[in-house]
């Protein structure tokens, strides 16, 4: 998907029309860069991970993003409690599952988050997809361990928790129980600096909230949360169109003789600011 394939998308269109705002309860090594990309996308960010007002700042938002990459007993309560709410106002709920398999004390999070809440999406790589399935494997943290799980098993966790999942490594594949549907967008880059699969799941959480805000353009229908269809397919756009924003990003890089991993975090956030104007 080219850059100009990109620019003035659908996706960007409704963010911008609506201005959602997106409840983050991220991981601190990455919340900066998730931030600001969330606002490059048009989208407005409050970061709150505290239990005393989690709830209540997610009946503020549009969306609620839980990211596990640095996990507490504080943090759990305030996912909750964070979920619960938006679950309750039918906004759209996002887990990213970061480093799943790593402890026993993710795993342990994760299971509780799973059975209580109700998670419109979950956004990890194979190894994390793995850990959710029960699965052990070597795991070195948040990498991927090599791992390729048969679209089979993806689906049957997908149905398994009523969720479409956005699979994300050298070839992106989003779940659910009815649908595979496959990219093969982005660049080897985005494994060379933290938080790139962070940016993305609340770039997703930006993406649903700008679709199911009401319409801003006559005849067009909000998206709910009970269309998985639609859901799924907008899943999958969002992650292509963020794995083809990175690879412009690159090419940029590359035509201007500027490397290094910085220099291609700093042009993955302002390309996205551009693809939206």
């Amino acid at each position: 998907m080219p850059f100009s394939s990109v620019k003035g998308t659908a996706i960007f269109r409704k963010i911008h029309n609506t201005q959602p705002l997106i409840h983050l309860i991220t991981n601190p090594v990455t919340m900066n860069d998730v931030v600001n990309l969330v606002l490059a996308s048009g989208a407005a960010a409050i970061c709150a991970d505290s239990p005393l007002e989690a709830a209540e700042i997610s009946e503020l938002a549009d969306a609620t993003v839980l990211n596990i990459g640095m996990p507490s007993e504080s943090k759990l309560e305030a996912m909750l409690a964070a979920g619960k709410k938006a679950n309750a106002l039918g906004h759209p709920l996002i887990l990213d599952p970061v480093g799943a398999g790593a402890s026993e004390f993710r795993r342990r999070i994760l299971q509780t988050l799973l059975e209580n809440l109700h998670l419109t999406c979950i956004r990890g790589n194979q190894s994390e997809m793995a850990a959710l399935l029960g699965m052990s494997y070597p795991s070195r943290g948040v990498e991927e361990a090599g791992i390729c799980l048969e679209p089979a098993l993806l689906q049957k966790l997908a149905e398994r928790y009523d969720t479409v999942l956005a699979v994300t490594g050298d070839t992106d594949i989003t779940v659910s129980k009815d649908q595979v549907l496959v990219s093969h967008t982005g660049t080897p880059l985005q494994k060379r600096i933290t938080g790139s699969g962070c940016m993305l799941s609340a770039f997703l959480g930006a993406a649903l909230a700008g679709s199911m805000a009401p319409p801003a353009i006559p005849g067009e229908r909000a998206l709910r949360l009970t269309d998985t269809a639609e859901i799924a397919s907008l899943v999958h756009k969002t992650v292509e169109v963020y794995g083809s924003l990175a690879s412009q990003a690159e090419a940029e890089m590359e035509a201007s003789s500027r490397h290094g991993t910085m220099e291609f975090r700093s042009r993955l956030i302002d390309i996205v600011s551009a693809a939206g104007l």
